[in-house]
């Protein structure tokens, strides 16, 4: 019995040892599958938030693009020879406000660059007041053939308004209209991911155009400075993983907390809707 009690001795010591490399791996294999695990629902999630982002930046362009076909009609108006031509541009714009509503204003400039009509909702109509328009963007984008989009603008400094502006082809000059974006803050209040998700809409110089939170675009907050739209604006957000959704690792919000960030671009606009969640 004396002769074998050292190898008993040792027993517990190897089974100890062999006890601890198995939990060693275990530990190990489930701080793996955890990572893995994590990873995959980051993944699903920003997925998530960039079909929100995406269905809200076809929404918004169809907005824009619904404007723009109401306008196609009053650049050609059918011109009657016996009649006078300020006249029925004036009734044609009067039959746009009443069919859409988010217009506010409409103007025909002639091909000087001069104002010659002006018909609103919301001021008092006005013929050859003849404001200048020669040279602006406004009016050598639209003449030139193009769309011109003016930056955001607020009225009285509670709503949002954009200028839109084409080619009016009888008569010559530029028809231009001032558009309500009211319906896009609409659209991103109602996005929610989670709790504390919430999705916003940047311009190009990453000015904040709509946020649940309207009194940060009365502010005319700047979020260029924030990781995710600064790799946006340029062009640093590289595609995540399998080709989906890019992902920056780096995404925070306006108070500094970490979040997961998708975003969708509006081309046509040049904007881009953000949706955004806490990591935590």
């Amino acid at each position: 019995m004396t002769l074998h009690a050292p190898r008993w001795k040792l027993f517990p010591k190897y089974a100890a040892l062999i006890i601890a490399l198995v939990a060693t791996l275990l530990v190990a294999s489930g701080a793996v599958g955890l990572y893995f695990s994590y990873r995959e629902n980051v993944q699903h999630l920003v997925a998530l938030q960039f079909e929100k982002a995406q269905a809200a930046a076809v929404r918004i362009e169809n907005y824009v693009h619904d404007i723009e076909q109401q306008l196609g009609w009053t650049t050609f108006p059918a011109l009657d020879a016996d009649a006078d031509p300020l006249e029925q541009r004036r009734i044609d714009f009067l039959k746009l406000l009443r069919q859409a509503q988010a217009i506010t204003e409409v103007a025909w400039i002639d091909a000087q660059g001069r104002e010659q009509l002006f018909v609103s909702r919301l001021a008092m109509e006005a013929q050859g007041r003849a404001r200048d328009f020669a040279g602006t963007p406004l009016f050598t984008a639209a003449l030139a053939g193009g769309t011109f989009y003016s930056p955001v603008s607020f009225r009285k400094e509670t709503e949002p308004y954009m200028t839109i502006a084409r080619r009016a082809g009888a008569g010559g000059g530029v028809t231009a209209v001032d558009v309500n974006l009211k319906f896009v803050w609409e659209v991103v209040s109602r996005i929610q991911v989670g709790q504390g998700g919430l999705a916003y809409v940047v311009d190009d110089k990453g000015a904040l155009i709509a946020h649940p939170d309207i009194s940060l675009v009365l502010k005319k907050t700047e979020l260029s400075a924030l990781p995710q739209v600064a790799a946006v604006l340029s062009g640093r957000a590289a595609p995540g993983a399998d080709n989906g959704p890019p992902l920056v690792e780096a995404a925070r919000d306006l108070s500094g907390r970490r979040v997961l960030a998708a975003h969708a671009r509006i081309p046509a606009l040049n904007w881009t809707v953000f949706v955004e969640s806490p990591r935590a």
